[in-house]
């Protein structure tokens, strides 16, 4: 797969915030040159927030060229979008709008949402560990990376969107269709072939809600389309709202809280927990980079017209979302990771660990681990050069 987030170094600063930002130390900068590790980040977008200069960005897709390559195009909008909207009416006008803007469909997943949310709760019970579950590519990849002994409490269920697009290929199957996801996040326009390769994918083409927003906002009438959204798929994106009195299911959000949630998991110190629900963004997917409400805002406004929310969950087997999670089989095993681990803390020990940046890393272990695989030498310390 393509990396996602770019560096265009004309305007860049070295100002060094997005190394001292990225929560995965997956950042440094090198020979005057922000360099992405593209094997540590995992495309939480807080470096693109970061950045002043905008250097960092996310590659876009041409719509005007995309559209035009094939028969009939299908946009698949996701639940999130109503956090940004007054009142449910205007899900039904956006949806008009984007027809208007060149798409022969739009259709939305809060019922396949729906679905997982009822299924996670009931296939929590009884597990005498506390399962997780995320439809978030950023923090099923935090798993992944960091969290590897954890990956059989990831409950294995597929995105929704994938579904949804497995579902359209079905029903389409003797046409030549074109599936796009409008994403709220970085993270999740990493489920499709394009902009970045991502070659597993059922969906074609993935871009941000503000890409086509403008346009859409300029074409929308009073005209509607009919669609409805499902309000247990709704709840299933918000963290307050996620939840069952019946058992012991929090919601968590934000990469900080999530890895002390983890890290608790992981020393099976979170016994009385059946089920946690783990969110990248605040207040769930409702806070995602490219919707433009406040996070608060957009929780009242949900809260506001859930009851509206009228759609059936999904009628799926579990054939239909079920996808194990896996890892890397080249993982290092346990004495090969004690071995590098000690190899680091020793070249650590020679540093000043004054985590000041100046050698381009965002501390003394992130430059001690490039020294260690042979990327570089100690002679970036500034302060030991003195």
């Amino acid at each position: 797969m393509k990396p996602v987030i770019s560096y265009l170094g004309n305007s860049c600063k070295k100002c060094i915030k997005c190394v001292k930002a990225c929560p995965m130390d997956a950042i440094s900068i090198v020979n005057e040159q922000v360099i992405i590790d593209q094997d540590k980040c995992i495309n939480c977008d807080i470096c693109i927030q970061a950045c002043d200069q905008k250097v960092l960005r996310v590659k876009n897709v041409n719509l005007e060229k995309t559209l035009t390559e094939h028969d009939y195009n299908i946009a698949l909008i996701p639940t999130a979008i109503l956090s940004d909207l007054k009142t449910y009416e205007e899900i039904k006008n956006i949806a008009h709008a984007i027809k208007k803007f060149g798409f022969d469909e739009v259709v939305q997943y809060s019922n396949i949402e729906g679905k997982l949310y009822k299924q996670a709760l009931k296939d929590s019970v009884g597990k005498h560990k506390a399962m997780l579950t995320s439809f978030c590519p950023t923090i099923n990849k935090l798993i992944k990376n960091d969290y590897p002994t954890l990956i059989d409490h990831l409950l294995p269920y597929d995105y929704p969107v994938e579904i949804a697009a497995k579902q359209l290929r079905a029903k389409y199957k003797e046409q030549d269709i074109g599936i796009y996801s409008l994403c709220e996040c970085v993270g999740k326009l990493t489920l499709a072939k394009e902009p970045f390769n991502n070659n597993e994918s059922q969906i074609d083409y993935a871009l941000s809600i503000s890409q086509m927003f403008p346009q859409i906002n300029r074409l929308k009438d009073e005209k509607q389309e009919d669609i409805e959204m499902c309000k247990y798929g709704v709840k299933s994106i918000v963290s307050d709202l996620y939840g069952n009195k019946s058992l012991s299911v929090i919601g968590v959000e934000g990469l900080t809280q999530i890895r002390a949630a983890l890290d608790l998991i992981e020393f099976d110190q979170l016994k009385h927990v059946d089920l946690m629900a783990l969110f990248n963004c605040f207040q769930g997917c409702i806070g995602g980079y490219y919707l433009w409400s406040n996070p608060f805002e957009g929780c009242f406004n949900i809260e506001s017209m859930i009851s509206e929310c009228q759609s059936k969950i999904a009628p799926l087997n579990r054939s239909d979302y079920q996808k194990v999670h896996t890892i890397n089989s080249n993982e290092q095993n346990f004495k090969e990771r004690l071995a590098w681990f000690n190899k680091i803390n020793t070249i650590l020990e020679t540093l000043p660990q004054f985590d000041c940046g100046s050698c381009g890393f965002a501390n003394c272990r992130g430059l001690a681990t490039r020294i260690a695989s042979g990327e570089v030498d100690d002679s970036l310390c500034r302060v030991k050069r003195r």
